[in-house]
């Protein structure tokens, strides 16, 4: 049986009890699945920079690199970010753009001499990183149903009494009985309801605006022994934000029904905050060659959501109704899954640099959990937890990078990168779910100051339920990143 994948929170009302469980799988994917950026050298060189250092880029990646600093440093990456999603849902064709202000790195290293031959130099930095944007909007218009979402709050309806649905399910049914778009079976059944679509499916328009962004501030301390081998450590603090109002829009396909259209809309506020550390290694095999290895432990984010819904009717008499659902507030716990990178840089003198990186993470290792003030009887998210290990797996990313000087004070940078499909096959996932990337900057450097530009681009396709499974099949999303950033810096 294909495990379906639900982006939207709507997929899940088959399994919402009283108390509005909204956090599944998709939540701790969205804060695992971080991309490659930093400064404008790093995001210019494909992300590949975990055998290099002597950049702030490092403290977010392999904080080792930080040993190779001489001098302070302070450096600001900010641009613009782009968001494209395209939509086929059974022939239904659909996209948006998003575009938003976003800066990737802001920091300072500050260099400390010892007297100590063996450790020359040690460096202290702190720096706030940009791991991934959040921005985007998903829409497809007049989709045709074969019957009505009101179809699945009917039943989640039969059984209670209409007093009752408030308490049973008060963020779906119970506004649609208020609304009037449910009604009392003709049967005489109390607890049993009929759709004001009762036949003849519907055209359906959803539309999805997401805002958020997860932000880490690294704390990080390196040194380097010997001029050959450089350690480090960071202490990650992670901040993220997400919201999302998602609408889901009816009118029905027959004309002589009493409902002329109706209108479903939820609005979703999370915030989370949360700590990691990440370990690094650097050593120099040779003058022209450098290895490096990095740890990033798991992070344990704990969020704070708030959740509501609101449903609206117009009836073909001129008649409408509206009614809001309460606000349900819950607190929660994810932990991301770790990961691992092995780097290997070419130093070509004054000629440049090629670099690349791999990186290793599961997926399926990130975790739901209560908070620790949640009680014994708090719930438990294992159902979530076992969906997550069965739908996704171990994911490998390759990025390659490389910088070339140009003359005395010019670079050029170039780098690409691609990471294997998040999911497992067992899965059996339809789309090509590797996500794909590439960059190209350049960059100015003096003894005193440097400034570079990059431009960079990422894109992937996964499965898409943007209506409830029980209505219309998986779609095909692609989505693609763009990036245009500046940075300016300065050597201390």
């Amino acid at each position: 049986m294909m495990v379906r994948i639900r982006l939207f929170l709507i997929g899940l009302l088959s399994v919402w009890t009283s108390a509005v469980m909204g956090q599944n799988e998709t939540d701790i994917f969205r804060y695992s699945f971080t991309e490659s950026l930093g400064t404008a050298r790093s995001m210019g060189m494909g992300g590949a920079f975990g055998a290099l250092g002597a950049d702030l880029a490092s403290l977010s990646g392999n904080p080792a690199g930080i040993g190779l600093y001489r001098r302070g440093d302070a450096n600001l990456t900010t641009g613009f970010a782009s968001q494209k999603t395209r939509l086929n849902v059974e022939g239904q064709l659909g996209s948006a753009n998003q575009l938003s202000g976003s800066t990737t790195n802001i920091g300072i290293a500050l260099t400390y001499p010892s007297v100590n031959p063996d450790w020359p130099v040690s460096t202290l930095a702190i720096s706030v990183a940009r791991r991934a944007n959040f921005n985007e909007k998903i829409q497809v218009e007049d989709a045709s149903l074969d019957n009505s979402l009101l179809d699945v709050f009917m039943n989640q309806a039969q059984g209670s009494l209409p007093d009752d649905l408030s308490t049973t399910v008060p963020f779906t049914s119970n506004l649609a009985w208020e609304t009037y778009l449910l009604d009392p079976n003709p049967n005489g059944n109390p607890t049993s309801y009929i759709s004001a679509i009762p036949a003849g499916g519907a055209y359906a328009t959803k539309r999805i605006e997401r805002s958020g962004k997860l932000n880490e501030t690294n704390i990080s301390f390196g040194s380097n022994y010997q001029e050959r081998m450089c350690l480090g450590i960071s202490l990650g603090i992670v901040n993220a934000t997400f919201e999302e109002t998602a609408i889901h829009a009816e009118r029905p396909q027959i004309d002589s029904l009493q409902l002329n259209a109706w209108e479903f809309q939820e609005l979703l506020s999370v915030e989370g905050s949360g700590l990691n550390v990440k370990l690094g290694m650097q050593y120099a095999l040779s003058p022209w060659m450098r290895m490096g290895l990095a740890y990033h432990t798991r992070t344990r984010i704990a969020f704070t959501e708030e959740y509501s819904t609101n449903m609206r009717s117009e009836m073909k008499s001129g008649d409408s109704y509206d009614f809001n659902s309460p606000w349900n507030r819950l607190e929660y716990v994810i932990y991301t899954p770790s990961r691992a990178i092995a780097s290997l840089a070419f130093i070509m003198g004054k000629y440049g640099v090629i670099s690349a990186d791999y990186e290793r993470v599961n997926y399926g290792n990130g975790e739901l959990r209560p908070t620790a003030l949640s009680g014994p009887d708090a719930y438990d998210f294992a159902g979530e937890n076992e969906t997550l290990s069965a739908l996704y797996g171990l994911s490998h990313c390759a990025r390659v990078g490389a910088e070339i000087r140009i003359q005395r004070a010019w670079r050029i940078r170039i780098g690409t990168g691609l990471e294997t499909s998040p999911y497992r096959p067992a899965a059996n996932i339809q789309t090509d779910s590797k996500r794909y990337s590439g960059s190209l900057g350049f960059g100015y450097r003096s003894e005193k100051w440097y400034a570079s530009s990059t431009y960079r681009r990422s894109w992937f396709e996964r499965d898409l339920y943007l209506f409830d499974p029980e209505l219309l099949d998986a779609g095909r999303m692609s989505q693609s990143h763009g990036m245009l950033v500046a940075a300016v810096g300065f050597r201390m």
